[in-house]
């Protein structure tokens, strides 16, 4: 496991030395020998450059990583990730009794609630934090900015509770738990991975609140990375790519659908008649709940471990199938007619229609 991992790090350098080293014989076999051992160092130099740059930290049971929202789905996993890497986790969930926090205490995770939409709860959770530290004499890691909220739905259907909860999370709970860890932050010199999605590349329709919140977040994390530069501490955005049906991101999304019914106007019902029907029942199949279980894709843990383990961390850390890349790029060199048109496809969520109106004006 640890070959084909070191295999597939520096894939990039081996094909190059192949490659220099095929050009390097032929121009041998022609003549160029003054040449060859010139061009030889200064290859051997930019391949040790290449692998500095690419070298990774190790982590021990004396480092501490510090996960908010990990009740489930990606935090669930990202903590029994890091205890698999040796590093003591600490990690915030929003119910302690829920099956994700007994299943991670059960692997020897630190457990301690948290919302970080209170004040009074990211105190208290620091305060765990710090005291942890001091107690087990560790060193703080890393924080792994984690917890988040979805809701599908047009905007115009969400509810100000459902928009100001996607905001009070994502972003202004993010930023909460952040600076109240950030005394312990700096005297650790620590890093901060703030997880980040591909909503923020490429706004999705229906899921409009999330993105604008995803996208707030990166802007910020940007800034910051260059605040505390100076301090000591490295701060990076993950995109780990798109599970939805095996995370629980979603999993009260037919609560939240009844909340967008309920809250409509008669005009907007007549308006968007039987097309709120097909949507919500599509979303809401799509959004079932996965069981309780680490993400399987291994591409997710492979981008992570260089957010946390790189010495020269990137600013940015993605995970993405093929056909996100391939959509993604085409959002970027695409005119805005055509783009759109893309966009709708990426989502492959049901149209509407000018019968779905006439339809509903014949059932009322």
């Amino acid at each position: 496991m640890k070959l084909m991992k070191c295999v597939k790090r520096y894939s990039t350098i081996f094909v190059a030395d192949l490659t220099t080293s095929v050009g390097l014989f032929y121009l041998w076999n022609k003549g160029y020998k003054h040449f060859v051992p010139l061009a030889s160092l200064c290859g051997i130099g930019a391949s040790y450059l290449y692998c500095r740059l690419r070298s990774r930290a190790k982590i021990s049971s004396n480092h501490a990583v510090v996960i908010t929202g990990c009740g489930s789905g990606l935090g669930y996993s990202l903590a029994l990730h890091c205890r698999e890497l040796g590093a003591t986790v600490i990690a915030g969930v929003l119910q302690m009794g829920c099956p994700g926090a007994k299943r991670l205490e059960s692997e020897g995770v630190l457990v301690y609630p948290l919302d970080i939409t209170l004040v009074n709860s990211v105190e208290n959770f620091t305060n765990s934090v710090r005291t942890t530290l001091t107690e087990r004499n560790l060193t703080l890691r890393c924080l792994i900015n984690n917890a988040a909220v979805m809701v599908f739905g047009e905007f115009e259907w969400q509810t100000d509770e459902q928009l100001r909860n996607q905001v009070e999370v994502n972003l202004l709970g993010t930023m909460r738990i952040t600076r109240e860890l950030m005394p312990l932050i700096r005297a650790h010199f620590s890093r901060i991975i703030v997880v980040s999605s591909h909503c923020n590349k490429q706004p999705i329709p229906g899921v409009a609140a999330y993105s604008a919140t995803k996208a707030a977040l990166s802007a910020w994390a940007a800034a910051i990375r260059v605040e505390l530069k100076k301090y000591g501490v490295k701060v990076v955005c993950f995109v780990p790519g798109s599970f939805v049906t095996e995370s629980n991101i979603l999993a009260r999304q037919g609560e939240h659908f009844k909340k967008m019914k309920e809250s409509m106007s008669s005009e907007a019902r007549i308006f968007y008649g039987d097309y709120f029907a097909r949507y919500s029942q599509y979303f809401s199949s799509v959004a079932q709940g996965g069981n309780l279980e680490k993400l399987r894709d291994s591409g997710i843990y492979e981008a992570f471990e260089g957010a946390l383990l790189d010495t020269y961390p990137s600013a940015v850390y993605t995970n993405e199938p093929w056909r996100y890349t391939i959509y993604h790029t085409m959002f970027r060199i695409t005119p805005t007619c055509l783009r759109d048109r893309l966009v709708e496809k990426f989502v492959q969520g049901p149209p509407w229609t000018k019968q779905d109106v006439a339809k509903s004006s014949t059932h009322h």
